[in-house]
């Protein structure tokens, strides 16, 4: 169990209650009243063929993850958390989304929540993605995907092959600037091509200049 369970409770205001009116995959739905939402701090696996598609085995762990949030969240009403950006570049509303259930262990006005985020990351089904300035909960979610692999649940049970960019735990020889997967600084200067990564988070000053577009993901496409 995250040693932070028993005290959790949200930083921002909650608004709400949003009906879930579709879930696009496994980080996106679409919210009554506010259009696509994009869940902070996590990314699941692609659930559709795209520039960003590792190939057919990110796929199918993409449509589980996609599966596993809408048996959550369908037909079901939400409370909305906001954090420093509000939208991303695609103009989606970034939130934290949260669920009252008696089971939960965030506690807001006296009653418990679940939040949808940090339970895709202690399912297996999405890992830590942290884009600055929304960095409320990154913590939370760095121990969760750990506890995730060390159990091997989600698509750590059997697809970790396909996901090679989740948080590293040895940082010896690693460059700061790629803090999910471990590169080693320059020289030699590497390129795409040169690594086995693909869309993992990218920090100032990118030495080896990995982010191409400057939207802090690394290798997007080959």
């Amino acid at each position: 169990m995250l040693a932070l369970v028993l005290a959790l409770a949200p930083e921002g205001r909650l608004q709400g209650p949003v009906a879930v009116l579709e879930v696009v995959d496994g980080d996106t739905v679409e919210l009554q009243g506010l259009g696509p939402v994009r869940l902070i701090g996590v990314d699941a696996p692609e659930s559709t063929y795209n520039h960003r598609t590792a190939g057919p085995e990110e796929v199918r762990l993409g449509l589980e993850a996609k599966a596993f949030l809408a048996r959550l969240l369908q037909g079901r009403k939400v409370w909305v958390e906001l954090d420093a950006q509000e939208r991303d570049r695609y103009r989606r509303v970034l939130a934290y989304l949260y669920l009252e259930d008696p089971r939960g262990d965030w506690i807001h006005g006296g009653r418990r929540f679940l939040q949808v985020n940090l339970e895709l990351v202690r399912a297996g089904w999405a890992e830590p993605y942290t884009v600055p300035p929304n960095v409320r909960y990154a913590a939370l979610y760095l121990q969760a995907a750990r506890e995730a692999r060390a159990k091997g649940v989600g698509m750590w049970g059997g697809g970790q092959a396909s996901r090679p960019q989740g948080p590293a735990p040895d940082r010896k020889g690693c460059d700061p600037a790629y803090p999910t997967v471990c590169i080693p600084p320059p020289p030699p200067d590497l390129d795409c091509k040169d690594i086995p990564h693909r869309r993992f988070q990218i920090l100032p000053p990118d030495p080896h200049h990995f982010d191409r577009d400057g939207d802090g993901v690394g290798c997007e496409v080959e």
